[in-house]
């Protein structure tokens, strides 16, 4: 199989069956054509994509949650789709990063501490960036982001690794 010059700007490559292009879900591996399918999988992250070559796109197909990605001759854009769950995911993001720390630093102002103490604004701090850690860890779930995906096989990959025995 040929590959194709998705790395060199100067040419331009459309989306074909005879070409391996870079993954767009986990921009780790390459997705080459599986035999006798008109389906593309790769070799990294597993997941199988169908492609649309009038319109120079990939779906992802084996998920609930498809995912679009165009091809533009050099590398993938993503679809702009209408998703009113990822906005209820953003917001539920940000109402489980700022509300406990307002409540925190409210019933910090209102209650002030008997002595000179450093550990309220520690408190804060330490709710803020919990929090923040977990609205990531939902948000990095939800929309799949490549680093994530190809952290999460590869954090997978070294603890087979290490506990194998």
């Amino acid at each position: 199989m040929k590959k194709n010059s998705a790395s060199n700007p100067l040419s331009y490559t459309s989306l074909n069956y005879s070409s391996t292009y870079r993954c767009p879900a986990c921009a780790s591996g390459e997705l080459n054509v599986i035999a006798l399918m008109d389906v593309f999988a790769c070799d990294f992250c597993r997941h199988m994509f169908t492609a649309n070559l009038d319109t120079q796109s990939v779906q992802l197909a084996d998920t609930v949650r498809s995912r679009i990605w165009h091809w533009n001759g050099w590398r993938w854009r993503t679809s702009q789709q209408r998703d009113t769950a990822a906005v209820m995911v953003w917001a539920f993001s940000a109402g489980l990063t700022i509300v406990p720390v307002t409540l925190i630093a409210l019933s910090n102002y209102i209650f002030p501490p008997l002595e000179a103490s450093n550990f309220p604004l520690m408190w804060i701090e330490l709710t803020l960036v919990a929090h923040g850690v977990m609205a990531g860890w939902l948000l990095a779930e939800y929309h799949h982001w490549p680093w994530y995906i190809s952290s999460r096989i590869r954090l997978k990959q070294l603890r087979e690794r290490w506990f194998s025995s």
